[in-house]
């Protein structure tokens, strides 16, 4: 298999490009804007964290039977590996907010109050539910859902791709597991009914009335073992771990060797559109060129290997190593791809 740069980047086509200073987009992320304008777009329906990833691996290639919409993180989180392998499922709180036609899946902050509030909910449902399932905490405000006699639905992707959507898509397919289905609504009527909710009402606090589930699965067998993975993502780490991936975080690509067959995965600009998290978008975008994609084409151009975008959009992009040549091509920043981005 041709060795190649991949860097995962959801995000970057969904941006408030409105809110950037003036001029930053054409002149100030030159490697961004190299490969914007070098590279060539080749159309993809990978649009969640999921499916990105499963290209990155080549999960979903003609060998591999067709790939589930969740990437099975949940097995890797596991303390132990057992024959609850097909019944694990990641999940975190969430409010659901009724809108015209279905429910908006909106995110908790979290902050230490909601994290406590939180904590408290979960505590009750893991007494309430414990012929169903077992819970246990991973990091803060994510836990482990182990199900005892139900196996794991795969139709759920993860978090990040589907805050701020309707969760009607999703609740329909549900509707294909009939006990997951009547669990799930049994959990959300107890959260719905919980004084930690009602007095979050009173105190005008969004009600935590339902929980996200991804990562279902069981581990893939067949994959790029070849692949080096830059993330700083913990449980994206987990899961490469599991599969004997040789894992570093993005933190210092400019100042070390870095390898060329290899993917390198950056959520924090899907993770700014999501939750709002205290970053300034221009800082970010600076950060992400000077620290990411300034090193990876030096390192690609040595290598003279290719190097692919991935950001959750209509195309990837492919930068091969004589796209140097095509000096005629017009200039070419974010603002050029503006109107044609999906919604986040």
């Amino acid at each position: 298999m041709p060795a190649k740069i991949q860097v995962v980047l959801p995000g970057l086509f969904d941006l408030p490009l409105h809110e950037l200073a003036p001029g930053l987009l054409a002149n100030e992320l030159p490697s961004l804007n190299r490969i914007l304008r070098l590279a060539n777009p080749r159309p993809n329906q990978a649009f969640t964290i999921d499916a990105m990833l499963q290209q990155v691996l080549t999960l979903d290639s003609p060998s591999q039977p067709k790939a589930a919409a969740s990437l099975p993180l949940a097995q890797a989180c596991a303390s132990a590996r057992s024959e609850q392998a097909g019944r694990l499922l990641l999940f975190q709180a969430v409010h659901l907010q009724p809108d015209l036609q279905s429910a908006i899946i909106v995110p908790i902050q979290q902050n230490s109050n909601n994290l406590n509030h939180i904590s408290l909910i979960i505590n009750d449902l893991k007494n309430i539910f414990n012929v169903d399932c077992d819970i246990n905490v991973i990091a803060d405000g994510l836990y482990l859902l182990a199900l005892k006699e139900i196996d794991a639905p795969t139709h759920y992707p993860h978090i990040l791709s589907v805050l701020g959507k309707p969760a009607s898509p999703y609740i329909e397919q549900s509707r294909d597991h009939l006990r997951w289905y009547q669990l799930l609504n049994e959990m959300q009527m107890f959260m719905h009914q919980h004084e930690v909710n009602q007095d979050r009402v009173r105190a005008g606090l969004l009600p935590v009335n339902s929980l996200w589930f991804w990562g279902g699965g069981e581990l893939p067998r067949h994959y790029d073992t070849s692949l080096a993975w830059y993330c700083d993502d913990p449980t994206l780490n987990r899961f490469a771990e599991s599969l004997g991936l040789t894992t570093a975080a993005l933190d210092g690509l400019a100042q070390r060797e870095v390898a060329s067959n290899a993917v390198y995965i950056d959520l924090r600009l899907l993770e700014l559109l999501k939750t709002g998290v205290a970053t300034e978008l221009d800082q970010l975008l600076l950060d992400i060129e000077g620290r990411l994609l300034k090193p990876l084409l030096r390192v690609a151009a040595a290598a003279r290997t290719s190097l692919i975008l991935r950001a959750g959009f209509e195309s990837d992009f492919e930068l091969a190593p004589a796209a140097g040549l095509k000096f005629w091509r017009r200039r070419c920043d974010l603002m050029t791809w503006g109107g044609q981005s999906r919604d986040p």
